[in-house]
C-alpha cells in the first residue's frame, strides 16, 4: 500500500524544509503513539506541515494547528499553495503571527482550561529566548501522555548561511553564536522538568514525553 506520504512527496520532494526521510519517521511516531490533535511552531514553506496532515489522512482522523510569522505568506511556494495541491486544507489551520508563535499560545491558554494537543512539532525560532518560553506555554496546553520533538537540536547561528552576516548576530556574544540553542532548551529546561520523560535524540531531534 502506499503511504499518504509517499503520495505528497511527489509534490514536496524539492520544497524547502522536512525531508522524506524525516516524514517518514514522523508517519510513523504519530501512527505508533496514536497522535491526532497536532500544534506546529514554525512552518515555513509548509512541507512538514503537508507531510503531518498527509499521516492525519491516512489515520482517518485529528487537526494540524501550526503558527508562523506573516512573512511566511511571501515564501515560494507558501504553505496554502501546497496545501492547495495536496487537497490538506480541512486538515490544517496556518496561523500567521506579527512577531512570535508564543502571542498566539498565549491565546490558546486564555481560551482553554485544559490541554488541547497531545503533540507539538517545533521548528521555528531556534533562539533561546522564544523556544524556552514557548516550551512552558506548550506544556500547558499538552495533554498528559502528549509528546513534544524538538528540531535543529544542534543548529547554531554561526552555522547558518542565512543568518550568520545579519547585523543580529554579528551583534550577539560569541557563545550566543556558537551554542546550539535548542539544545540548550531540551537539556536545561525540557530533561530537568518534573512532567517529562522518555527523553531521546533522533538525529537533529530532540523527543520528549510529557507524563501521565
Amino acid at each position: 500500500m502506499v503511504l499518504e506520504i509517499e503520495k505528497s512527496n511527489e509534490i514536496l520532494k524539492d520544497v524547502p524544509g522536512m525531508i522524506f526521510d524525516q516524514a517518514v519517521y514522523m508517519d510513523n511516531f504519530l501512527k505508533k503513539h496514536n497522535l491526532t490533535n497536532l500544534l506546529e511552531l514554525g512552518f515555513a514553506h509548509g512541507a512538514s506541515s503537508c507531510y503531518m496532515a498527509s499521516t492525519l489522512r491516512e489515520i482517518g482522523e485529528g487537526h494540524l494547528t501550526t503558527i508562523d510569522l506573516k512573512g511566511a505568506k511571501f515564501r515560494l511556494p507558501n504553505i496554502e499553495t501546497l496545501l492547495d495541491k495536496l487537497d490538506l486544507n480541512d486538515l490544517v489551520t496556518p496561523y500567521y503571527e506579527n512577531t512570535s508563535y508564543t502571542w498566539r499560545l498565549m491565546k490558546f491558554i486564555e481560551d482553554n482550561d485544559e490541554p488541547i494537543f497531545d503533540f507539538c512539532y517545533v521548528d521555528g525560532a531556534h533562539d533561546w529566548y522564544n523556544d524556552g518560553f514557548a516550551f512552558f506555554l506548550v506544556d500547558k496546553l499538552l495533554k498528559p501522555g502528549g509528546w513534544i520533538i524538538f528540531d535543529d537540536m544542534f543548529w547554531t547561528f554561526e552555522s547558518s548561511p542565512a543568518l550568520k552576516n545579519t547585523s543580529r548576530v554579528k551583534n550577539m556574544p560569541e557563545d550566543e553564536k556558537s551554542i546550539p540553542h535548542i539544545s540548550q532548551v531540551f537539556n536545561l529546561l525540557v530533561k530537568s522538568h518534573p512532567n517529562y520523560c522518555n527523553f531521546e535524540i533522533y538525529k537533529s531531534w530532540g523527543i520528549a514525553q510529557k507524563k501521565l
